[in-house]
């Protein structure tokens, strides 16, 4: 693998581990999948440190006598080491280091292999890119806020154009087709660096979750429709489950369970409508054909009101009444608005809402 190859990681999270997926990117050239990688989160984390440092995936490369970064956490400051022993093991390794600089020059430690994270030459490097990524993991989002940046991406971001990673910062954005990305948000990507942190990494542009924010806020203007689309059928859905509940499948070969009505209402209140009243907020009126379009509707049903008040008039005058007055009355009952348009996701009925049935009154018979 070449050292100037641009990597990106997707991870997808199971039961039992996770699974990783390779993928080679560089601007204008599309992301295909590559080497399968499987193992626990721990290992896959290691997998991350090390191709950020430009290093093959394994650890023969680490031999007795270099020194190394050590790193007791993501945050802490970089050490020199060197490496007195390497421990092989069946799913990790470990490591008998020694420190070289500092209070604890001379010091002799066994520490796990994932603690080491690149050779004390590039540290430099390496530093720079701890503190790219604390920049970005010091901007922070509320869980309606991500779960909006979520269904956006999913809905109208291609996985070509930019990606939401979750790791080392969750809700970053790395931008791997720009000029795609200007297309669908309908602004320069020079814009959305301005209103958020970002750095670059590799010739590719990360930003920061603030400009994850902003990137799913310009795409729910360019492109409306199809996120309130979106939301209209998440909110039937809801409606039903509000109702009647659902039944969660089982996984493992366990039995299916059944999820009350009352907790997928408090799960629809608490999580739900929040993100549906977010989404409709960033698609709202600032949409210039969605706006063109209400407008017109409202100028149809103005004539149609017009015309529909010359017909009852003419049936009045023709005797018609009856008829020009249940006319009138369906028209008016069965007007549609803004408010029985929108599915109402109600609480389910309780025993003393549902009214007791009527009971049979028997009488008496005469012979």
């Amino acid at each position: 693998m070449s050292k100037s190859t641009s990597l990106r990681i997707r991870v997808s999270t199971t039961v039992t581990g996770a699974h990783a997926y390779l993928l080679p990117s560089s601007p204008g050239h599309p992301c295909r999948r590559r080497n399968f990688v499987y193992g626990t989160l721990g290992d896959l984390r290691q997998l991350f440190t090390d191709l950020l440092t430009g290093h093959r995936l394994g650890r023969t490369h680490m031999e007795q006598g270099d020194e190394w970064v050590y790193r007791i956490r993501d945050d802490a400051p970089s050490e020199r080491v060197r490496i007195a022993e390497i421990q092989k093991r069946k799913q990790s390794f470990r490591v008998d280091i020694e420190f070289l600089d500092g209070e604890k020059a001379g010091q002799r430690e066994n520490v796990p292999g994932k603690r080491l994270r690149a050779p004390w030459a590039s540290v430099q490097r390496y530093d720079q890119l701890m503190s790219d990524w604390a920049r970005l993991r010091a901007c922070t989002l509320t869980d309606v806020e991500d779960g909006a940046i979520e269904t956006v991406f999913r809905l109208l971001i291609p996985t070509e154009t930019a990606v939401l990673e979750w790791d080392p910062v969750e809700r970053a954005t790395t931008v791997t087709d720009p000029e795609e990305l200007e297309k669908l948000i309908g602004r320069p990507i020079d814009e959305v660096r301005a209103e958020c942190e970002s750095f670059e990494l590799d010739s590719t542009c990360v930003l920061s979750p603030i400009g994850s924010l902003k990137i799913s806020e310009w795409a729910c203007q360019v492109n409306p429709m199809r996120v309130l689309d979106w939301v209209l059928e998440e909110e039937k859905e809801a409606r039903h489950r509000s109702k009647y509940g659902h039944a969660d499948r089982g996984r493992g070969g366990a039995e299916d369970s059944v999820v009350p009505a009352e907790q997928d209402h408090s799960f629809y209140l608490k999580y739900q409508r929040p993100e549906h009243e977010l989404l409709r907020q960033w698609c709202g009126h600032r949409a210039v054909t969605l706006q063109e379009r209400l407008l017109a509707a409202e100028a149809e049903v103005h004539r149609l009101d017009v015309l529909l008040a010359s017909v009852v008039k003419h049936l009045k005058v023709s005797g018609d009444t009856h008829f020009a007055e249940s006319l009138m009355r369906e028209h008016v009952e069965d007007q549609v608005t803004p408010t029985n348009l929108r599915p109402v996701v109600e609480r389910p009925l309780a025993w003393w809402d549902v009214p007791s049935p009527p009971r049979p009154r028997f009488r008496g018979r005469w012979f």
